[in-house]
């Protein structure tokens, strides 16, 4: 083969650019703290790189589902506590006026006090998280509960509770092809007599019509429903708190999982800074000695003065 000056600089320019292009890849991998940058550097690594992303995408997802549904059921609890607490205060209130050492005076006293625990759960089934209600069943941008139905105070249902809710279920996916129901419709938590539970706002009310009439008998009456609210009541909290405890394991679990998915990722598409930076020593002096390689070879020459 016959070489000329031509074919000498192509050649050495060749491999210049080529130890150039070395040296700029190493370099990118140094800044980047990365062995894969683009799919050529690994196909099939950055195939499992793509495959780790996703993974981990979806589990972040989970994790946000988690956190809201957390948020949702954290609330359902705290404000069913609330209710616990009043409606064990209406108790002690109905067993201390059903005696006969009672008198109207401080029958009407607890009447007023009953009206409060009334007004207070009614506020606590309205409880929202965020723009949402979440008693409410599907209809979460309705408040799910009001009072008195025909709008005229004084009348005889001033003390009686309408629900604009729904009985529908809320779920949230937390895992792959797993949900989670985190909402009670309120119908159900606090309006139960058609499945043979208790409507609390009826009682609240009936035991206030009998401490304001001075009615023992009709105070009496109402212990036993109170009770059996305030076990409708437990029956919802723990139902709700086996939730929260669902979710936290499945939050332990998915964090865990991420853990093993992310050192995976790293360990795939992490580069080896000791090993990057003694080849980037490595190639900044073959690319020292490719330059003056090149400025050797390529000599200016008599012709390309005349030119």
């Amino acid at each position: 083969m016959r070489v000329t000056n031509n074919l000498m600089a192509d050649t050495v320019k060749g491999n210049l650019f080529k130890n150039t292009e070395r040296l700029l890849d190493i370099q990118n991998t140094i800044a980047s703290g990365k062995r894969i940058n683009k799919p050529s550097d690994d196909p099939i690594g950055m195939g499992k790189v793509l495959d780790y992303r996703k993974t981990i995408s979806t589990i972040d997802q989970y994790s946000r589902n988690i956190g809201h549904a957390q948020s949702w059921l954290g609330l359902a609890d705290s404000a069913l506590s609330s209710v616990d607490e009043l409606l064990m205060r209406a108790k002690e209130l109905a067993v201390s006026q059903a005696t006969e050492t009672s008198s109207q005076e401080t029958r009407a006293i607890a009447a007023e006090e009953v009206k409060n625990i009334y007004d207070q759960i009614l506020q606590l089934a309205n409880t929202k998280s965020g723009n949402s209600y979440i008693f409410a069943g599907h209809i979460t941008d309705t408040a799910p509960f009001s009072r008195d139905a025909d709008g005229v105070e004084g009348t005889a249902d001033d003390f009686d509770a309408v629900y604009h809710g729904d009985t529908g279920d809320i779920s949230t996916i937390i895992g792959e092809d797993v949900d989670i129901k985190i909402n009670e419709n309120g119908e159900s938590v606090f309006q139960n007599a058609a499945s043979g539970g208790e409507n609390i706002f009826d009682t609240l009310r009936d035991l206030i019509d009998g401490l304001e009439t001075n009615d023992t008998d009709a105070i009496s009456n109402q212990i036993e429903p109170l009770d059996d609210a305030l076990d409708q009541i437990l029956g919802k909290r723990a139902n709700v708190g086996a939730k929260i405890n669902r979710l936290e394991s499945t939050e332990n679990y998915w964090a865990e999982f991420k853990l093993n998915v992310t050192k995976m990722l790293s360990n795939t598409e992490d580069a080896d800074m000791t090993e990057a930076i003694t080849n980037l020593t490595t190639q900044e002096a073959v690319y020292q000695a490719s330059l003056a390689v090149a400025a050797r070879v390529i000599q200016p020459t008599l012709l390309d003065f005349l030119r």
